[in-house]
């Protein structure tokens, strides 16, 4: 299916007069993206399709993941991917972006320092 087709709008709650805006809603054009694969007919490369670490799907469209590397380009090529959001503050590394630029895939960056304490507990 084209890309064209997949239109998302984003529009806002109706909120009384005075109130707080709460949240957004996410509209779906009724040609919604088919992001299922169809593994009936695979091949013997078909079958070396490994998803990155800790992938999931979020919602129709949506996938979360850890950091992809080269054993995982089949696998994302399988789901027709448009951006990336990455939160990381270390430049992407070429070989990824080459595979984004091959892929016509858009790479967002939003350089997130992490400061992860264990083993912590605040009373």
């Amino acid at each position: 299916m084209k890309e064209d087709s997949y239109n998302t709008k984003l529009s806002l709650n109706q909120q009384p007069a005075g109130s707080q805006q709460m949240c957004r809603t996410i509209e779906e054009d009724a040609l919604a993206v088919d992001h299922h694969v169809d593994m009936s007919s695979s091949t013997s490369d078909d079958l070396n399709l490994i998803p990155p670490l800790n992938f999931a799907m979020v919602d129709n469209g949506i996938f979360r993941s850890g950091f992809p590397d080269s054993a995982n380009f089949s696998f994302l090529q399988t789901l027709k991917l448009t951006s990336i959001i990455y939160l990381c503050p270390e430049p992407y590394p070429e070989a990824n972006t080459e595979f984004l630029k091959s892929n016509g895939i858009k790479l967002f960056q939003f350089g997130i320092e992490s400061y992860k304490m264990l083993g912590i507990t605040q009373f």
